[in-house]
């Protein structure tokens, strides 16, 4: 299993780095509700619940927002979803804590930190921001 790391801090002005938005533990704002915007893409995610099970959350939690009349209606490729996620401040290492948003996802034989975050997430994250929430996987 794969914990996965997502930006998502909307009361962030400090420019991310490659490995996340940082923050401080005693924040006020942690944990913080928001929506990834996210697009239907095929072969894999062209319905809500191959979508929601990206993000560990169900198809009327997104269909609502998204404004799709029925969780079970077809996508079409390219459709905007509005996915509702939780992110926090989480302790990464002594000296640094990122804000995320942790899911969990395995990752298949070939994939690589990039692939995933490249395509499965389409870019909500970054490879690196994966590799530093992740230290001891080595995808293969």
């Amino acid at each position: 299993l794969f914990l996965f790391f997502l930006c998502c801090d909307s009361q962030a002005v400090i420019e991310p780095t490659t490995s996340g938005y940082t923050c401080s533990l005693n924040q006020t704002t942690s944990p913080c509700q928001t929506y990834v915007y996210y697009r239907a893409v095929a072969p894999d995610f062209l319905d809500l619940a191959s979508v929601g099970d990206l993000f560990s959350v169900s198809r009327l939690m997104i269909s609502n927002p998204s404004n799709i009349s029925s969780p079970s209606s077809p996508l079409v490729p390219f459709q905007s979803l509005f996915v509702p996620i939780q992110c926090s401040c989480n302790r990464i290492n002594s000296s640094m804590s990122i804000s995320y948003a942790g899911l969990n996802y395995t990752i298949k034989a070939g994939n690589t930190f990039y692939l995933v975050s490249t395509n499965q997430f389409q870019n909500l994250t970054s490879f690196q921001s994966a590799e530093v929430v992740n230290p001891l996987l080595v995808p293969t």
